[in-house]
């Protein structure tokens, strides 16, 4: 008992938000989880839900378990933390509700894996929303940015998966662009791509609509994106045991891809 307490207080109580917190623009190492997703880390994963309100002049990000504001975000993110969240929410439900059973292993393996991904890419940006909300004007979190081109482009965050993308699609740089501009970003692609509802836009990013037909397709575009969707020279971009894996993607450095290629706009 004195474990899962432990474990509950970790997940459910929220430091504050720190005015002197480290500002750098993308945390060392890549956040992706090469060994694994444990089942500790699937537990706090499963103990938030978290949702998304205007307040005013800013975005809230709510946990609704403990009706706690755990950060802010600038309006300008409004769609993209919607996204965000729907994606989130599609884990959830996969997760919560064992329809991992029917995938098969490494399918579900890989849909583990980006759910804790998402977690940690949560955690590591939750005070830089926040001082980008506070910030005259409001800032941008260019790691919350390059989290959301992999998700227009790619569809799942495994280093593996981005530079297997990356290498198949020479002429368009994964990073590069203004992901708030709807010039450069139609959405559209993405249904298109991905499906309509793993989008989620025909959904409203409402995940109470997760049911019926909509989660029976969100489940058949979730298994074509982490199954057969890439087609590379390698079996399967599941996650392997971390030393092939993280020497198959530069060290699993994907900030030293962003670094290197100078994919990221000035900002």
């Amino acid at each position: 008992m004195a474990g899962q307490q432990s474990l509950l207080e970790s997940s459910s109580h929220w430091a504050p938000l720190e005015v002197d917190a480290d500002e750098s623009d993308f945390p060392i190492g890549s956040l992706f989880p090469f060994g694994g997703a444990s089942p500790l880390a699937i537990q706090r994963f499963l103990q938030l839900n978290l949702v998304a309100n205007i307040s005013g002049d800013h975005v809230e990000i709510i946990d609704i378990m403990t009706s706690t504001v755990v950060t802010t975000a600038p309006m300008h993110y409004w769609e993209l933390i919607r996204r965000f969240l729907w994606r989130r929410g599609i884990y959830h439900k996969l997760l919560n509700d064992n329809i991992l059973d029917s995938f098969s292993d490494h399918v579900a393996n890989s849909v583990r894996c980006n759910a804790v991904h998402l977690n940690s890419v949560f955690h590591w940006i939750r005070q830089r929303l926040a001082t980008a909300t506070n910030s005259t004007p409001p800032g941008r979190v260019k790691y919350f940015e390059a989290y959301m081109h992999e998700e227009f482009y790619v569809g799942r965050h495994e280093p593996s998966a981005l530079i297997i993308w990356q290498k198949k699609n020479p002429t368009t740089n994964l990073w590069a662009g203004d992901i708030l501009s709807e010039e450069q970003f139609d959405w559209q692609y993405v249904q298109e791509r991905f499906g309509e509802a793993w989008e989620g836009k025909s959904c409203r990013w409402n995940v109470q609509t997760l049911n019926g037909d909509t989660l029976k397709s969100v489940v058949e575009d979730c298994e074509t994106i982490f199954d057969t969707f890439y087609d590379h020279p390698y079996t399967t971009t599941a996650v392997l045991p971390g030393d092939s894996e993280e020497s198959r993607c530069y060290g699993g450095d994907v900030t030293k891809i962003i670094e290197d290629t100078r994919f990221l706009p000035d900002m």
